[in-house]
């Protein structure tokens, strides 16, 4: 296996979007303890502990079973007509999960980063009803420079350095799946822009 190919793997995998929005509300916590709560605070352990289980854990638990029934190929949803029931899957824990996480006491912001991430695939199910495979990947990666850009407003860090590294990773994420040939290149710029906005409607509502 050619090396460019292993690391798009691994950049794949590690920034898969499943895991998008609990490195965000980590980053949240981190980016201005004052603000939300502190990162080691038992309050924020509780909200981890729920966005972990609830948009990450049950939903793969839930596509591993699919997967076991013969209804999807392989956990990469890689053929655009098996991910219909997927995404409904995803959407309803989603949708749980921003329930869950707008009931704890933090601010407004850490539950909207849950809201952007049922949005966006709520916009790419529909998406992939006309016949797009628009990137999820990247759709995360548009989620999560919208959490950046706004973290910036009221972190009591410089977050230059962080937005700059966070448009490189998207860069990386975007690059990786045309390397593996996951998709065709305007459903990667697709991704981003769906990511994006669906996040900034997020904080707007």
């Amino acid at each position: 296996m050619r090396l460019e190919v292993i690391f798009a793997n691994i950049i794949s995998y590690v920034l898969h979007p499943i895991f998008l929005p609990t490195y965000a509300i980590a980053f949240l916590l981190w980016s201005n303890p004052y603000y939300f709560m502190p990162l080691q605070s038992a309050n924020a352990a509780t909200l981890l502990i729920n966005v972990v289980l609830n948009s990450i854990l049950l939903p793969l638990f839930v596509l591993v079973g699919l997967k076991q029934l013969d209804l999807i190929n392989d956990l990469k949803l890689s053929e655009r007509k098996q991910r219909a029931i997927p995404f409904l899957v995803i959407i309803a824990f989603f949708m749980w999960t921003y329930l869950v996480v707008v009931r704890l006491p933090f601010s407004e912001l850490i539950s909207d980063v849950v809201l952007g991430a049922f949005l966006s695939v709520m916009l790419a199910y529909f998406i992939n009803i006309l016949y797009i495979k628009v990137s999820l990947h990247t759709i995360g990666m548009g989620n999560l420079l919208a959490i950046v850009l706004v973290a910036s407003a009221v972190s009591l860090y410089g977050l230059a350095e962080i937005f700059m590294i966070t448009i490189i990773l998207a860069g990386l994420v975007g690059t990786s799946r045309l390397i593996l040939k996951a998709h065709y290149p305007y459903e990667v710029y697709l991704g981003y822009m769906v990511g994006f906005v669906a996040q900034v409607v997020a904080f707007m509502l």
